[in-house]
């Protein structure tokens, strides 16, 4: 029979408790009051960003929430069932036992990481770039090859993400490319991802397989909410509109609807050209300056 000392239990308890305090559920609930009361707002879909980024944001709030009351009612029915196996002085129940308490340990593990993020945009949704490097098409490969990474990781944690900016390489891979990740807690998930990645290998796109180095930068910045008070002078902005060149319909390919802005004071240069109206684009770019 397995003792509440083999399992731990009161350490359990301790950490649980812990990440029920760092949670803070009351003001969850609270937040999740006004937005579900904001979801339920005939005009919600008049402005369809704002309304992704609420319904998004009430589907995260929910499943944390849900997420550490189930860590209280799990320990509960753990140590419900190590007392009744130890009552009846019985070890048949040890595997379900061993199970629910291994099952636990990795949920309450889960819940831990996302109360260590805990900065003062951890919690926000992320602006998340990749940019070629020195090394030609070996660099714009060794891009696009990151690129698929990290697509594939936002994919297998459930994150809403849109490309707004694409650049294709010449020959293999990508120049450019600009994503907005809408999950809660993203850019605290994805911010020690920012800086040069490096990759060392023989070169599929040189005659003699000569041992190549390529280079790409990887960019993170938190998603700063439209309302945000930073103040951008128009005379600091230099505009340019022209042709999408990536992928889009008719109107997106046709039309000058991509959207280029630099911030001439910092030089901070925005492109955003995925969207099929260059008021949407140019939107997109302004919050993504601001960020």
């Amino acid at each position: 029979m397995l003792s509440e000392t083999e399992l731990n239990l009161s350490g359990l308890r301790s950490r649980i408790d812990s990440v029920l305090e760092k949670v803070n559920l009351d003001t969850l609930k609270q937040e999740l009051l006004l937005l579900t009361e904001e979801s339920g707002r005939p005009d919600l879909w008049a402005d369809e960003d704002k309304a992704k980024s609420v319904m998004s944001k009430l589907s995260q709030i929910k499943d944390i929430i849900q997420s550490a009351e189930k860590l209280g009612s799990d320990l509960k029915n753990l140590e419900d069932l190590q007392q009744m196996s130890q009552d009846a002085g019985d070890d048949s129940l040890d595997k379900e036992i061993r199970i629910l308490h291994e099952t636990l340990l990795k949920q309450v593990e889960k819940t831990e990481l996302v109360t260590f993020l805990s900065g003062e945009y951890d919690a926000s949704e992320a602006v998340f770039s990749i940019k070629a490097g020195q090394g030609g098409t070996e660099a714009m490969d060794w891009a696009g090859m990151l690129s698929r990474m990290y697509t594939r990781f936002f994919d297998k944690r459930g994150w809403g993400y849109e490309t707004i900016e694409y650049s294709q390489g010449e020959e293999a891979g990508i120049k450019s490319v600009t994503y907005l990740v809408h999950a809660r807690y993203a850019y605290g998930f994805l911010r020690h991802e920012k800086g040069t990645h490096r990759l060392v290998r023989q070169s599929p796109f040189n005659a003699d397989k000569l041992r190549q180095t390529s280079f790409a930068g990887v960019e993170v910045t938190p998603l700063l909410p439209e309302e945000a008070e930073i103040e951008i002078r128009d005379e600091d902005l230099e505009f340019e509109a022209s042709r999408s060149s990536g992928a889009g319909g008719q109107n997106v390919n046709k039309v000058s609807t991509a959207v280029r802005i630099k911030h001439i004071p910092s030089g901070i240069v925005v492109e955003c050209q995925t969207q099929r109206y260059q008021d949407q684009n140019r939107k997109i770019a302004m919050q993504i300056l601001k960020s």
